[in-house]
């Protein structure tokens, strides 16, 4: 009896753990205040907020170095589920482009939930003459001086401009830029050949009728161009990557609030409110789980590993 009595009362003395989350959340991004991303992100944790009980959240803008910033910024904080980091396809191509990259996605980040999907579109000017991506591949096998740009080396766009080369004997020249938009404009005005870009930073030239989508990557065809074929549909292999955001926490953190976050991404993105958000953007969502989420960074780290290689373009 005396002992169930200190137990009891060491049970009672011992203070009652808080509730996650019972303080404010810190959303790192690896993009400047304004741009698109900053932009959806700040959008998008106001309609989250109330899923997780109102706790404050803000966006802490991390740019530069292709994410190696921000993804350094989540990995200073504690694992508990009071710091996310918006990642990008681009997590799962710098650990082979950085050879000293002092982190590993792998093993130091735990994926939460898919932010949005995109195809990645091979843009050219409108005013290019091809009609279809056959057209334009013989028109840019008799071009000399063929060039593309990318938003800097190491990147979704620089690799899969790389790809484009090497799987249709293309000998164009990367162009890699510091700004996305500027890049994209100048394929607009004639003055690089193409761009291989996710659709959602495609989409406003496109809509104004600068540029001109003539395939996409992925398995399917977008909703959103439903008269453009994907890259698979007319049989050319290895351009199923697609553009993605995936929210992410640092590994360690308890599986119940990586859990709860989770749910609560997953049913404010599935609201009538996203989904008619995401048909402005061109974007779509599908709710994968955590361990397919594990599968898919794991897979598309060797994928993207080797283009790297073959590449043999790499960074600092």
């Amino acid at each position: 009896m005396r002992l169930a009595g200190a137990a009891a009362l060491a049970t009672a003395a011992a203070p009652a753990r808080a509730a996650w989350p019972d303080r404010t959340i810190r959303v790192v991004v690896s993009s400047a205040p304004g741009d698109g991303v900053d932009l959806r992100t700040r959008e998008f944790l106001a309609s989250l907020a109330p899923e997780l009980g109102n706790p404050t959240m803000f966006v802490d803008n991390k740019p530069g170095a292709g994410g190696q910033i921000a993804a350094q910024s989540l990995l200073g904080s504690p694992a508990d589920g009071y710091t996310l980091f918006v990642a990008n396809a681009g997590m799962t191509i710098i650990p082979s482009y950085f050879r000293k990259l002092p982190f590993n996605p792998l093993n130091d980040f735990a994926p939460v939930a898919v932010g949005g999907i995109a195809p990645v579109g091979l843009a050219v000017p409108v005013s290019n003459p091809a009609g279809s991506l056959k057209e334009w591949l013989e028109w840019a096998r008799k071009q000399p001086g063929l060039n593309y740009g990318s938003s800097s080396n190491g990147t979704v766009s620089s690799l899969y401009g790389f790809q484009v080369n090497e799987q249709f004997g293309l000998k164009a020249a990367n162009i890699p830029y510091k700004s996305t938009s500027l890049a994209l404009l100048d394929v607009a005005r004639g003055q690089n050949d193409f761009m291989m870009l996710d659709i959602l930073g495609l989409r406003a030239l496109t809509e104004k009728g600068d540029l001109k989508i003539l395939a996409t990557t992925g398995t399917e065809r977008s909703k959103y161009l439903p008269d453009v074929p994907t890259f698979k549909e007319l049989g050319h292999k290895g351009f199923e990557r697609t553009g993605w955001t995936v929210y992410v926490v640092r590994k360690g953190t308890p599986a119940p609030i990586v859990q709860a976050l989770a749910d609560a991404i997953n049913k404010t993105n599935g609201s009538a409110q996203w989904e008619r958000k995401r048909e402005e953007l061109w974007s779509v969502w599908k709710p994968l789980s955590i361990s397919e989420l594990e599968q898919q960074f794991k897979t598309e780290t060797k994928e993207w590993g080797a283009l790297v290689a073959r590449s043999g373009v790499y960074g600092n």
